[in-house]
């Protein structure tokens, strides 16, 4: 038997188009002799559908065009992911499931509702839906074929599917990209086939939604655990594979992608996705001469070409006549548009206006940071005036420790490093410059600086990036707590200041730019503390410890 994998890259609430889309790959299938063709996880609605599920005129249009795939789909069997709304039985009032929809081709559907509903911080499915039950296997040309969506993928799950007769597996995802996850992906699923002796089929969405980037590379597993197919990554694809006697034919070997190589790839296509489906067309950033601006500017350029980018630096009177060259060098060896605007006068304006309130009081952090914020107000201003969407190069050590100007540098539609840490920022660097210097190598040796005062340097206020990322790596995405984070070899003095810088800036965070999640833990809309409260972190145990 045929069967295809459709790797879309969807957009969310669009309906029409996607169900356009949708029937395209299906024709293709078809073309290509397939039974069967498998769609991701609420490919219908795009995912995450977020609060438009809250809207009942959304959820009866995506029932509609349900509808519409049962009579337009003919002549080959399909697996597409949606929404199902069904009365709870208990009065007025309706319960609704993340589905799983099997068209036979022949006008008839049946529908399998997700039982694991996704928990992540990025992805709060309980909020809108019912947790489902385990359906039958379905019939197709004599093959027997369990369907699951999402987290339901497991061995409990699969052990079910098989004792009920499952000759294979198959399972629709929309499994957002974190950093390495290809090779965990990869690992579970070959488990799982080897496990209860079964092939298995995973199907992922593909693309960017807001925060959330789907990296694809849907997979095929044969009975022993190996990977038989792989779907490209960051790309759509329609990815046919043949089973025979319960084996797939061909073979591919264990997936050895490099993770800073898909890392660029995810932020690539998180700038693309975002641009196009939000409708903008044109990028400004600034320009410092720094690697944070640096890294964005060359993501950019990959993401949207060179004439598409609008570089602009603002130096002011401690901004060094290097960093302008660094910058200007950067955008030549990208070919993308670059400009200065010096602010040394704006800023002595600022400072004669409040000349009269600051009279009693002496020079601090304020008058550095009126420096970011004129920046701000600049590049906000181009951005307003021509329609380009301002690039945040804020990194995730900068956010968790608040070393970034709230209405200055923070200022952005998209922030494309919010996720990344700065040791990290030096990797991508160094894989954007592989075959050639594209990111000049002053600015890669150079201390890293803000530049709002003479001779300043980041590890002015922070501790090294090495120490301050493996510290926010241990408590940010692994939970650990302070003496977990101190018995991995981290100085206590250290942790504590680390700790106090992050839980002290919270309120900037909650102020920030939308960024790309590429980790398991990240700031955003997955990131919930509150802003006011008593916990203190330094010296409460978070560790699973009984503390009756």
């Amino acid at each position: 038997m045929k069967i295809a994998l459709a790797q879309l890259n969807l957009v969310v609430g669009d309906l029409r188009n996607n169900r356009r889309r949708i029937m395209e790959y299906v024709e293709m299938a078809k073309e290509q002799d397939c039974r069967l063709v498998v769609f991701p996880e609420m490919a219908i609605t795009g995912y995450p559908a977020r609060d438009l599920l809250t809207r009942k005129g959304f959820v009866r249009a995506a029932a509609k065009l349900l509808e519409a795939l049962i009579e337009d789909v003919r002549g080959i069997s399909v697996i597409v992911g949606g929404i199902e709304s069904l009365p709870h039985g208990h009065g007025p009032g309706h319960f609704l499931y993340n589905s799983a929809f099997f068209l036979d081709g022949q006008g008839q559907v049946r529908a399998w509702h997700k039982q694991n509903l996704a928990e992540g911080d990025l992805l709060d499915e309980a909020r809108y839906f019912r947790p489902g039950k385990m359906g039958d296997c379905v019939e197709l040309d004599g093959l027997s074929i369990g369907i699951t969506i999402g987290e339901d993928l497991g061995m409990g799950m699969a052990q079910a599917q098989v004792e009920a007769g499952a000759d294979l597996l198959i399972n629709i995802g929309s499994f957002p990209y974190f950093f390495d996850q290809e090779a965990v992906t990869q690992e579970t699923l070959s488990h799982i086939a080897h496990g209860v002796e079964r092939p298995v089929i995973w199907v992922n969405q593909v693309g960017a939604n807001d925060e959330a980037i789907f990296a694809g590379q849907s997979l095929v597993v044969d009975v022993e655990g190996n990977i038989a197919a792989r779907a490209r990554p960051f790309q759509e694809e329609l990815l046919v594979v043949e089973l025979e006697g319960g084996y797939w034919q061909g073979a591919m070997p264990p997936v050895t992608t490099n993770s800073i190589a898909m890392l660029h790839d995810a932020l690539v296509m998180g700038i693309r996705d975002y641009m196009q489906k939000s409708g903008f067309e044109d990028v400004v950033l600034g320009l410092s001469g720094g690697l944070d601006s640096a890294v964005v500017a060359c993501l950019a350029v990959e993401a949207l070409g060179p004439q598409r980018v609008h570089g602009v630096s603002l130096p002011s009177p401690y901004s060094s006549s290097g960093s302008i060259t660094d910058a200007r060098a950067l955008a030549d060896n990208l070919g993308c548009d670059f400009q200065i605007i010096p602010i040394s006068d704006t800023l002595a304006s600022v400072k004669e206006t409040l000349a009269d309130c600051f009279i009693d009081v002496s020079l601090d952090i304020t008058e550095e940071n009126i420096q970011a914020r004129l920046r701000g107000l600049l590049w906000m201003v181009l951005s307003n005036k021509y329609g380009w969407l301002l690039l945040n190069a804020s990194n995730k050590s900068e956010l968790a420790t608040g070393y970034t100007t709230l209405y200055g540098d923070m200022c952005g539609g998209l922030a494309v490093l919010s996720d990344v840490y700065k040791s990290d920022v030096y990797r991508l660097a160094d894989w954007i410059n592989r075959d050639r210097e594209i990111i000049p190598q002053a600015t890669l040796t150079k201390p890293p600086s803000a530049e709002l005062r003479p001779d300043q340097q980041d590890t002015d206020s922070l501790p090294p990036y090495g120490i301050l990322d493996g510290i926010l790596r241990l408590f940010i995405e692994e939970g650990k707590s302070k003496e977990e984070v101190k018995e991995a070899g981290y100085p206590e003095e250290t942790i504590d200041y680390v700790l106090k810088l992050l839980l002290g800036t919270e309120y900037k965070r909650r102020q920030a730019a939308p960024g790309l999640r590429v980790t398991k833990r990240g700031f955003g809309s997955g990131w919930r503390m509150p802003l006011v409260s008593s916990h203190d972190w330094l010296w409460h145990d978070d560790s699973d410890a009984d503390e009756s």
